[in-house]
């Protein structure tokens, strides 16, 4: 695959005040432009929604409600989806590996490629030679024959995407842009990711 013709999904879900809920997807290309962006209007469980679904009720509106709507209305395809959020990890993907990253504050742990397990599942991955290395856990996809795009190895993906971008950057975009969404629709308060659906 040529490194032209990658494109990574970057979705965030977040909580900007108690018991509401909105979530951005944005694709890029390998240098980290933005090919599509699509997000959810702000959204509020009733407090009967909220009784009924108890502590399932984030998970829920993160995974079926959230996410499926913004894949659903997604026109690009992707080959990897980054997120942040634990909860987003179960979602059963089809042709597409789910990866949660985060940045560290980590010295390099050696050259580009370079990997160091710190929990089953969860590595430390060297993107670039003199950065901190990046915290990855990787939700393997279904197979699927109607999935965004076939699968790929997650980590190829990201270090063949780090030779062009910061991989991690853009989710701080979404988190921008879904600020900016909450204070034009009057909702005022730190967004921090933690959850949240009709698309635009």
């Amino acid at each position: 695959m040529k490194t032209s013709d990658l494109k990574l999904g970057y979705l965030l879900v977040t909580s900007p005040v108690p018991n509401v809920f909105i979530g951005g997807l944005m694709v890029t290309d390998s240098r980290g432009l933005p090919v599509e962006f699509r997000y959810t209007e702000p959204i509020q469980p009733t407090k009967i929604q909220q009784v009924l679904y108890g502590q399932v009720l984030s998970a829920y509106i993160k995974r079926e409600v959230i996410l499926e709507t913004l894949l659903k209305n997604l026109e690009s395809k992707f080959k990897c989806l980054l997120v942040e959020d634990e909860h987003l990890m179960d979602y059963a993907a089809k042709g597409y590996p789910i990866v949660r990253i985060s940045s560290t504050k980590s010295s390099p742990i050696g050259p580009v490629g370079q990997t160091q397990e710190i929990a089953p599942g969860e590595v430390l991955v060297q993107i670039t030679a003199e950065s901190s290395p990046v915290r990855v856990n990787v939700n393997k996809p279904q197979k699927s024959e109607g999935g965004p795009t076939e699968a790929s190895d997650p980590l190829s993906l990201l270090l063949e995407a780090g030779e062009g971008m910061d991989i991690t950057e853009p989710l701080r975009r979404v988190q921008k842009a879904l600020e900016i969404i909450c204070q034009e629709a009057g909702i005022s308060a730190g967004i921090a990711p933690a959850s949240n659906p009709a698309t635009r």
